[in-house]
Order: C-alpha cells, then sequence, then structure tokens
C-alpha cells in the first residue's frame, strides 16, 4: 500500500469525524434543508431547521505554504480525493473544505437582510458533495440540564491512528442560534481542539478556532465577521501564515458581488486577489469566483421535493489544472444520500439514515468511495447515537 493512499484513507476518517463531533441531537437525522439553495436565511428559533455545517478553510484557497505535522490529526492528502475541494486554489478562503462547525454559516443576526458572508457562497453546490471515509466511527452523545453535551467517539481504521476522543460542548438547547458558543475536543495522548464564538454586538460574529499538540500551539485561526444592512465584512487571520481579507455586497435580492485579499508573510508570491459573484433564486444558484490563482465555478439546481444537483469546476492558472465535478442529494425525513464523481476518476458515496429510538436517537452511515484510476475501493461505517 503506497503512501498516497493511505493518506487518502486518513483524510475521509478525519472527514466524518468531523462531521460527527460538533452535532447537535437533532443533526443526526437525515431530513434536509427545506431551502437547500437559497443562500439567504433569517432564522426563526421556532422554524429554523438544525444547524449545518461550517466549512472553514484552513490553507487559504488550498494554495498555502505547508505547516508543520500535528499528531492530533493524520497527515493531508497528497493526492486530492472526492470531497476535497480546492484541488486547483481557485475560490475564496474557506469555501471548500470539510466542515468544522455545528453552527448554520448562514445564521444571520436579528433583523439582518444582507447576502451572508463571502465565504460561504458555493454553499449550495458544495453541501451536496459527499464526506467520504474509511474504517469505522461509534459516537455517544449525552447532554445535561445546564446545556452542556458529553460526547465520546470511538474510531477505527486500517490507515489512521484510532482511538478515544472526549467532546465537550456547551450550547443553548431552547435556542441552537444562540450565542456563546463552545467546543473542546481532547484525545488521551494530550491533543486538544477548541472553538469558541461569541456576538460582541448584534451585527458581529467573532470565532477562534485552535489545535495544542506537544504542549504548544499547533493551529491558531481569528475570524471577525461583520454584518451590514446591505454587505457583509470579513477579517481571517491563521496563525502567522496569512490574514484574508472579504467584502460581499448585495446588488439586487438575487445578485451579490464581492472581492478577496489574501496577504501572506512568508510566502509572498502567494498572495493573491480574487472577485466573486452569486446569482440565484429559490431554485437555482449560481456562484464564481476569478482571481490571480484560478477561476471556481458552481451550480446547483433544487429539484422538488427530494432531489438537489450540482456541478463544479475548477480551474488553477498556476498549477495549470483543471478539476470538474458532479455531485446530487437526494433527502428525505429519513434518508440522505449524497454522491459525487470527478474528472480525476474519483467516485464516492455516503448514506445516512435515522433510527429513531425511545430514549436515544440513532443514526447509521455508510461511506463508499472508489478510486478508478487505481481500481481502489474504500468503505466506511459509522453509528451515532443521541440519548435523550
Amino acid at each position: 500500500m503506497n503512501k498516497k493512499e493511505s493518506d487518502t484513507k486518513s483524510f475521509w476518517s478525519l472527514s466524518f469525524l468531523n462531521l460527527l463531533k460538533l452535532g447537535l441531537f437533532e443533526t443526526i437525522h437525515a431530513k434536509g434543508p427545506s431551502d437547500p439553495i437559497s443562500p439567504r436565511r433569517r432564522p426563526c428559533p421556532a422554524k429554523d431547521p438544525a444547524p449545518s455545517p461550517d466549512p472553514c478553510d484552513k490553507s487559504a484557497g488550498g494554495d498555502a505554504p505547508p505547516i508543520k505535522v500535528c499528531k492530533c490529526k493524520p497527515p493531508q492528502p497528497s493526492k486530492c480525493t472526492a470531497g476535497d475541494r480546492g484541488k486547483t486554489g481557485a475560490g475564496v478562503t474557506g469555501s471548500r473544505t470539510g466542515p468544522v462547525s455545528g453552527r448554520d454559516p448562514n445564521d444571520l443576526p436579528a433583523g439582518a437582510v444582507n447576502p451572508g458572508l463571502l465565504r460561504h457562497i458555493h454553499n449550495a453546490a458544495r453541501y451536496r458533495l459527499p464526506q467520504c471515509f474509511e474504517g469505522g466511527c461509534v459516537s455517544v452523545k449525552q447532554g445535561s440540564q445546564n446545556n452542556w453535551i458529553f460526547g465520546h467517539t470511538l474510531s477505527f481504521s486500517s490507515v489512521s491512528p484510532g482511538g478515544y476522543k472526549l467532546l465537550l460542548s456547551y450550547v443553548d438547547k431552547n435556542k441552537p442560534t444562540a450565542l456563546p458558543y463552545f467546543v473542546m475536543e481532547a484525545a488521551p495522548g494530550g491533543q486538544m481542539s477548541c472553538e469558541v464564538r461569541v456576538g460582541p454586538s448584534q451585527g458581529t460574529r467573532a470565532t477562534i478556532v485552535s489545535q495544542i499538540a506537544d504542549g504548544e500551539f499547533y493551529s491558531f485561526e481569528s475570524i471577525f465577521d461583520a454584518y451590514f444592512s446591505k454587505f457583509t465584512a470579513s477579517v481571517i487571520a491563521v496563525n502567522r501564515e496569512f490574514i484574508a481579507l472579504h467584502y460581499l455586497q448585495a446588488v439586487t435580492d438575487k445578485l451579490s458581488l464581492g472581492a478577496e485579499i489574501v496577504a501572506r508573510g512568508h510566502s509572498a508570491e502567494l498572495s493573491s486577489a480574487s472577485g466573486a459573484g452569486r446569482w440565484y433564486n429559490e431554485d437555482h444558484s449560481v456562484s464564481a469566483t476569478l482571481g490571480n490563482r484560478g477561476l471556481d465555478l458552481c451550480y446547483a439546481r433544487a429539484i422538488k421535493p427530494y432531489l438537489t444537483v450540482a456541478a463544479m469546476l475548477e480551474v488553477g492558472f498556476a498549477i495549470r489544472r483543471a478539476v470538474a465535478t458532479l455531485a446530487y442529494e437526494w433527502h428525505t425525513d429519513e434518508w440522505t444520500v449524497r454522491g459525487s464523481a470527478d474528472s480525476d476518476g474519483l467516485v464516492g458515496a455516503t448514506m445516512q439514515r435515522s433510527l429513531g429510538g425511545k430514549r436515544a436517537q440513532l443514526a447509521c452511515n455508510i461511506s463508499a468511495l472508489l478510486n478508478h484510476p487505481n481500481d481502489k475501493f474504500r468503505l466506511g461505517f459509522g453509528i451515532t447515537a443521541a440519548i435523550i
């Protein structure tokens, strides 16, 4: 078994754990959002669907210089796989990688009518990609009366480090979108990751994500988002590697335009500037990003009542590479099935089934990934239980 295959399987195991570790009790159900295309959300505690993951790109568009390896997670894959967006370095920071948060990225402050954040303009298409994984995983979450949630995760894999992890999070059960929000995950070896989100004012959000390993900070990311009546602005800083500035303006009810500037301290030649735009209505979403690093195009269409299809194209100018991807999502109250195929010959699919239960809400997940060029097949199975 070569190193590339080993790294690929490690990546999917990590992505699946990220999906499981930060969800609320409601997220183990397979029910999809009622408005899968529209990126504009006005949350209502009584009617809003359960929060969905918040993507965050630690590599600033997939082309940041390499950082030191942390023992708390497997090495990143050298060859991208079906769910790893940012293959070409095109797009805006945070628009393509796997989910790392249980909060809905489109939740806006009360009264806001703006277009959302720039790093989320591709979500309508990106969320249809399956997050494949390899091996097995069992996750159990138990709540308390004071809004704290305790979780336990046991993972098994033939290629990536398995073992036990402890999860501790704080969220208001009566109002899941409320702040502050806190999540911490720790492993017996001393590795720890933590995410804290607060709202300094009604129209601002501040987020800090950190990872600690071997007694020192492996990664430290800070994000500040500001919501105004017709536009949003963000400042993203990761370690001392780079700082990114985002701006997105609502031109009309359906059209939004924005820009991103990324400045890197240690690799100035990788600094970038790009423009972005999105047009959408109830059933369609078209988004694009164009900059000196590459081009990113995404299209999604909701075929009511259960099916959503998406198409994505990434073109990297610097590395002279293009990748096209087709994806779909079929969802009901109990089932969610996602599948994708790209021009690299990778075909992946995941299936989630809500099992119900009297005192514990159960869900099972099955993942399959086929690498046609290497004729390799990977299978994963996981179970999530929320004790109520």
